[in-house]
C-alpha cells in the first residue's frame, strides 16, 4: 500500500526532517531512533533511558513530533525507559500507509508499536491530544498501563473551543505561511511568554513545527477526517474502576478550552486523579510554566 505523505512535496519533507534532526541534536541524553512496521504504516521511535528501568510511553502533541520531549527527558529518564512515538497520521517520521479513521484504529496502531517494542505495561505521558491518545490507549487497555500523566489534556471531558477550531483551520488548512503559524503559536502561550518560543531551548523545536507546517499540505487535501478530539468522547469509567493513578495537568487560561471546567469534570470523573490547575498557564503549559510541570511529574513519576 502507498505511503500516506502529510507533506506538499519530497522536498519539503526533506526540509522538515532537518528541521527536526535540529531539534533532536538539542538533547541533553543520548537518543536512539528506530522504525518499526505496523498495519497502519511505518512508526518512528525514539528511546532514551537506561532500557532496564521501567517502561514509560511519552506522545506528543498534534503535528510537533517527539521532539517536544527533549527538554524533558532528564526528568522522564530519571527513573525510567524513555519510548516516545511519533503518531502515525500526523507530521514526524512515521510514514503511514492506512492513516487510522476513528480512535479505535488508532489505539490498535499504539498497540501494535508498543508490543514491536516489547512493551507489554508502562507508565504514559501524553501532551494535548497525545493525552487523549494515551488516555483511549488505557480504557482499552487498563491493565497495560501503570499510570497516566496528562499535560494540557483535550477532547477527554471538554471539546475545543471554536474560535481555536477556526484559528487552526484557517492557519493549517489555506496557505499556511511562517508569519501565520507564529501567530498561531503565540496564541497558545501566555503573552509574556511568547519571546521565550523564540529563544534556547525552544527556539529550535518551534522551527521545526513552523517550518514543516509551511511545507503541509492544506487541509482540503490532508485526511480531515483523522481522530482527534474536538469534541470530548471519552468514557473515563474504565480509568476508575481499574484505579489507575492519573495526573491531568492544564492550565488556567488553555486557548483550546476552558481549563476551570475542564479540571472540575476531571474531579468529578476520576476523584482519585490528582488534578492541577496551573495559574498563568496556556495550552503550552510546558512553556509558561517549565519548572512546575517538571515537579509535578517528578513526583507523580517516582
Amino acid at each position: 500500500m502507498a505511503a500516506v505523505s502529510a507533506f506538499r512535496s519530497d522536498a519539503a519533507r526533506a526540509a522538515y526532517l532537518k528541521l527536526y534532526d535540529a531539534a533532536l541534536a538539542t538533547s541533553n541524553l543520548p537518543v536512539t531512533e528506530l522504525d518499526i512496521e505496523t498495519s497502519f504504516g511505518t512508526t518512528h521511535v525514539l528511546t532514551a533511558g537506561d532500557p532496564s528501568k521501567p517502561a514509560l510511553v511519552a506522545l506528543h502533541g498534534m503535528e510537533i513530533s517527539s521532539t517536544m520531549w527533549v527538554l524533558l527527558l532528564p526528568i522522564l529518564a530519571a527513573n525510567h525507559s524513555v519510548t516516545m512515538i511519533d503518531a502515525i497520521d500526523e507530521a514526524g517520521k512515521s510514514i503511514a500507509t492506512k492513516p487510522p479513521s476513528n480512535s479505535a484504529e488508532l489505539v490498535a496502531w499504539l498497540d501494535e508499536t508498543l508490543r514491536a517494542v516489547d512493551i507489554l505495561r508502562s507508565a504514559i505521558v501524553g501532551a494535548s491530544r497525545g493525552a487523549w491518545i494515551g488516555t483511549n490507549y488505557a480504557i482499552a487497555f487498563p491493565e497495560r498501563v501503570e499510570r497516566l500523566a496528562l499535560v494540557c489534556p483535550v477532547g477527554i471531558v471538554r471539546g475545543l473551543k471554536l474560535s481555536f477550531l477556526m484559528r487552526g483551520l484557517t492557519t493549517m488548512g489555506v496557505r499556511p505561511t511562517e508569519e501565520r503559524i507564529w501567530s498561531f503559536l503565540d496564541a497558545m502561550v501566555m503573552p509574556t511568554n511568547r519571546r521565550s518560543l523564540r529563544e534556547e531551548p525552544w527556539r529550535p523545536i518551534m522551527q521545526q513545527f513552523v517550518g514543516g507546517s509551511v511545507g503541509f499540505k492544506a487541509a482540503v487535501s490532508r485526511p480531515l477526517m483523522k481522530p482527534w478530539p474536538m469534541r470530548p468522547d471519552c468514557d473515563l469509567r474504565p480509568l476508575a474502576a481499574a484505579r489507575i493513578p492519573v495526573l491531568a495537568i492544564m492550565g488556567r487560561d488553555d486557548s483550546c478550552h476552558h481549563g476551570p471546567k475542564a479540571a472540575a469534570r476531571f474531579r468529578q470523573q476520576l476523584p482519585e486523579a490528582r488534578v492541577e490547575l496551573v495559574d498563568d498557564a496556556n495550552h503550552m503549559i510546558l512553556s509558561d510554566q517549565p519548572e512546575i510541570v517538571e515537579k509535578l511529574l517528578t513526583d507523580f513519576l517516582q
